[in-house]
């Protein structure tokens, strides 16, 4: 217990009474005592991989995604249902039953993150298709109440950027800061940020909204990626002035770009073009990502454990 109080900087009336709390809620178990130098023996405790800690859930146009996470942060179970009718209804079902059947199996789940394709704060949404049918209903108590979980709601691009992260310590080569930047098909470019290992979503939860960038003659970078009059030599300049913005303001170390209205195609062309026109010294690696469906729910699992353990 001394260990963790000195590695965490609590006391260890403190961190006895985390454990004692982990321990009722079936997240942790003993492991023995330590070998004694002199002393009394230190007791020592190991996470359960069998805890099933928190649940993800995503809310998307015509289906709904789900993963269960254990205490090591790692996928133990996922699913998809499809949408019939009314996606917040079907969600707030769907919530409750995989939190009672989660609970049943494991008796530890703590916490519920949910993500939506709005802007949101303090569990309302305030852009998006759904702002309409979901205006005024704080959505983090609803799914508090109907799952009996810890819930948190989130943007799905901060949650997808929030995943890339996580996805990129995991293969070796970790970042604190970067951009995800989203091409939906038909309209609509936004883009998730998280800087300094935090989404950052700005003093109205409105950061990220790329598609409203000035292109300096009028209009937007909605305007000129989905016009019918772009050529590829435009679309490849317009994609690169707005990289260059996002890493004049943020300076990412990590920009993503993805989306199913992306022109995957023209990868090469962009990519050149933005290392000839950033200098190499501030320059971000830039990446491409055909699906971020695992992403999503990662990035919300992450969340999920923030509410349970914040860092």
């Amino acid at each position: 217990m001394a260990d963790l109080a000195a590695e965490t900087g609590l006391s260890q009336t403190t961190v006895g009474q985390l454990i004692d709390k982990m321990r009722r809620s079936g997240l942790v178990r003993d492991a023995g005592q330590q070998a004694s130098s002199g002393g009394r023996p230190a007791a020592s405790w190991s996470l359960k991989d069998s805890a099933w800690t928190s649940l993800a859930l995503a809310i998307e146009g015509e289906a709904l995604s789900w993963a269960l996470f254990d205490a090591f942060g790692a996928k133990a179970d996922e699913g998809k249902a499809p949408v019939r009718s009314d996606p917040l209804e079907e969600a707030l079902s769907l919530s409750a039953d995989l939190g009672k059947a989660a609970r049943a199996r494991s008796g530890s789940l703590s916490a519920l993150a949910v993500g939506v394709p709005a802007a949101v704060k303090d569990g309302r949404v305030l852009t998006g298709d759904f702002l309409e049918a979901w205006a005024g209903k704080n959505l983090e108590e609803l799914f508090g109440e109907s799952s009996g979980l810890a819930a948190i709601v989130e943007n799905d691009l901060n949650a997808i950027a929030l995943g890339y992260l996580r996805y990129a310590g995991s293969k070796g080569r970790p970042v604190e800061s970067l951009a995800y930047v989203h091409f939906n098909e038909g309209s609509c470019i936004g883009s998730g940020l998280v800087l300094d290992g935090r989404v950052f979503r700005g003093a109205s939860n409105y950061a990220g909204e790329v598609g409203f960038l000035p292109m300096g003659d009028g209009r937007l970078l909605e305007d000129v990626m989905y016009s019918a009059q772009t050529g590829d030599e435009d679309y490849v300049d317009a994609v690169v002035i707005a990289l260059r913005t996002i890493n004049c303001v943020v300076n990412p170390a990590l920009i993503v770009l993805g989306g199913k209205g992306f022109r995957f195609d023209l990868e090469d062309a962009i990519s050149s073009r933005f290392r000839s026109r950033i200098d190499a010294s501030v320059r971000p690696s830039l990446s491409f990502s055909r699906e971020s469906g695992s992403y999503y729910l990662d990035g919300l699992g992450s969340l999920a454990a923030e509410l349970i353990l914040p860092s």
